[in-house]
């Protein structure tokens, strides 16, 4: 059921008509607009304005500015830690890195990582060009 608008005229200070103005200029809306607004939030009325919404994410920017600092300030410690970590290990352990590319050249020249390899490329890949 869509409600229909009706026209209310009321008397108010002349200092409340200023002050509604230079809000309604400020806002960049129609004086009555503003008027509206404050009716409906004044009766609870939820009415969902840019200014509302944007007065709602005004309120939430210091949590959010607050959460990212501390983001960063645990990703530059973790960042940090994992730096330490890795010069502890390279200069505590120089056989490891040795057993590092151990274990990739395994990787490299296992036969899993070759699964096509025909049996004529087998027999002759050793050869030289010329004998092949």
């Amino acid at each position: 059921m869509m409600s229909e608008n009706v026209m209310v005229n009321c008397q108010i200070p002349q200092d409340w008509k200023r002050q509604i103005d230079q809000i309604a200029a400020q806002r960049k809306k129609q004086s009555a607009q503003i008027i509206y607004e404050a009716i409906a939030q004044y009766l609870g009325e939820d009415i969902q304005t840019v200014d509302n919404r944007l007065l709602a994410l005004e309120k939430e920017m210091p949590t959010l500015q607050k959460e990212i600092t501390q983001l960063n300030a645990t990703v530059k410690s973790l960042q940090e830690r994992l730096h330490a970590a890795t010069s502890t290990i390279a200069i505590s352990d120089p056989a490891s890195v040795n057993l590092t590319k151990k274990v990739q050249q395994e990787y490299i020249y296992s036969d899993e990582n070759f699964p096509d390899d025909e049996p004529d490329e087998i027999l002759y890949g050793f050869l030289e060009p010329e004998d092949r």
